[in-house]
């Protein structure tokens, strides 16, 4: 088996920013996320080693799951991702042209076009979400088998802050309710689902929020998208095209799912940075009683 993934990487500095991106006072940060996000798909996916004391030696053990070949996107002088770094981690760097550096996750689609047929799986993701779940396509392929391959199942993502109201925060909470029916409104699907992988169960419930800057798709989930009307439509119409580009065609093209409630761990993803558990809002207890009953 093998998965392609799509890192959408950009980094400019500009005046008054408004996203690590582009703020220069990010910049290490942004190398030490991007570089740690390389890293872990090559650690939970490549080669290991145990060390054996008998022999005095490293067992070198190949790497469980699919080969993975990453493809950093990015656009011409703004990656901060070295060339010896991409050489030592085995990591292809595309530099697309664009007239807006927001849009450049549409490029990324162009990408899987391309290889469509090379690969059994296609991960779109932003370049500071941290997959750390050995488990991750087992996940998936779980999912794909009990539900079909015309639902999507996506991770939650969290981010780790000890100054916030908790110390593991899920960003992506419910959207308004005329936006929820806007971004679920193309295609019907359960509202809720549930199974028992790894002899636990598990609820999954049709994203209020579909946003997570990450997607996994199979090589049939693409070819079906590939010929939907609105394939690279480029609609820019949710949030913005940084989030367009992440989420909407996927939503006109698929029902999304995400774990939820107490299942939430199931399938998540580690957002690299701290500006959406920091916002200083109130915090709701929890009502046991409540989520039960959903």
């Amino acid at each position: 088996m093998k998965a392609l993934v799509v890192l959408v990487h950009y980094f400019k500095a500009e005046a008054n920013p408004r996203h690590a991106s582009v703020d220069a006072a990010r910049r290490a940060d942004r190398t030490a996320a991007v570089e740690r996000v390389i890293r872990s798909y090559r650690g939970l996916f490549g080669a290991t080693s145990t060390i054996d004391f008998q022999k005095k030696a490293f067992a070198e053990t190949p790497g469980q799951g699919p080969r993975v070949d990453i493809r950093v996107l990015t656009v011409p002088e703004c990656s901060l991702v070295t060339q010896a770094f991409r050489k030592r981690h085995r990591v292809q760097e595309t530099a697309a042209l664009v007239d807006n550096p927001r849009t450049l996750g549409f490029s990324a689609y162009q990408l899987f076009a391309r290889a469509a047929q090379d690969y059994d799986w296609f991960i779109y993701s932003e370049d500071d979400l941290l997959v750390s779940d050995p488990q991750l396509f087992d996940k998936l392929n779980w999912f794909n088998m009990t539900f079909g391959d015309r639902r999507v199942l996506s991770p939650n993502r969290f981010e780790w802050n000890h100054r916030a109201r908790t110390q593991k925060t899920y960003i992506d909470g419910d959207l308004s309710l005329p936006t929820q029916a806007r971004l679920n409104g193309s295609v019907s699907g359960e509202d809720m689902l549930s199974g028992t992988p790894l002899s636990a169960p598990v609820s999954l419930r049709r994203a209020r929020n579909p946003h997570a800057g990450f997607f996994a798709i199979t090589r049939s989930q693409l070819a079906y998208w590939m010929v939907q009307p609105h394939w690279l439509d480029r609609d820019v119409s949710f949030v913005s095209p940084l989030e367009s580009a992440a989420t909407l065609g996927l939503t006109k093209t698929f029902p999304v799912y995400k774990p939820h409630g107490s299942s939430a761990s199931f399938l998540e993803i580690e957002h690299l940075d701290d500006r959406f558990s920091s916002l200083n809002l109130p915090l709701i207890p929890a009502n046991p009683t409540a989520e039960a009953s959903q």
